[in-house]
C-alpha cells in the first residue's frame, strides 16, 4: 500500500483569495478573511488513494513495471455560524430584505485558501476548486453548520505545486 497523507491541523482563521498561479505572488496575495469559525476548528487535509496500474509485457508474466498516479488533495471542514454576506460569498443565493435566498444551485469555487494554525504556521493552497454545503440544524439550540470540501489543484502549468506548508 501507497503511503497516504492525513493531516488534522488546529485553525486560528481562514482566508481565500483569487488562485495564485506563481511563486513569486505568494507575498503580494490579498486575503480576504472569512469572519467564520470551523467547528471544533479542526481543518483535514487527506490524500486520495493512489491508482496503481501493472505494466505487463506479457499477460502471463509477472508485471514488468508499476504505474502509479496520485488520488490528489483534498481539505475539508466546516464552517459554523456564518452571517448571511457570508453565505452569498460561500454558498450562492441573495441576500434581500434582511433575509438569505437559495436555490438548490451548487456554487463551484475557484480560490486560492490559506489557514493559520494555533501553534504558527500555516497551510496555503495555491489552486483548490470546491464547494461549501448547507446543513441547518433547526431543533432546540440549532446551529448552522457549513462544511467545505475543496479538491487541491496544481498551482500552474509552470509551478508545480498543489499545496505549500
Amino acid at each position: 500500500m501507497a503511503e497516504k497523507i492525513v493531516c488534522k491541523a488546529r485553525v486560528v482563521k481562514i482566508s481565500m483569495a483569487e488562485p495564485i498561479t506563481a511563486e513569486d505572488n505568494l507575498t503580494s496575495v490579498v486575503w480576504d478573511t472569512l469572519p467564520t469559525t470551523l467547528r471544533d476548528d479542526e481543518l483535514s487535509i487527506i490524500e486520495g488513494e493512489p491508482q496503481e496500474d501493472d505494466v505487463f509485457s506479457h499477460e502471463n508474466d509477472a508485471p514488468a513495471d508499476l504505474d502509479i498516479a496520485g488520488g490528489g488533495l483534498k481539505a475539508q471542514g466546516s464552517f459554523m455560524d456564518i452571517s448571511y454576506d457570508d453565505l452569498v460569498k460561500l454558498v450562492g443565493g441573495k441576500k434581500s430584505g434582511g433575509k438569505f435566498q437559495k436555490s438548490a444551485t451548487k456554487q463551484l469555487l475557484h480560490k486560492a485558501l490559506k489557514f493559520e494554525l494555533k501553534k504558527g504556521g500555516e497551510i496555503i493552497i495555491p489552486n483548490a476548486k470546491g464547494y461549501v454545503l448547507t446543513n441547518l440544524n433547526v431543533g432546540y439550540g440549532g446551529k448552522s453548520k457549513f462544511p467545505f470540501k475543496f479538491h487541491c489543484l496544481k498551482a500552474a502549468e509552470d509551478w508545480d505545486c498543489d499545496i505549500i506548508m
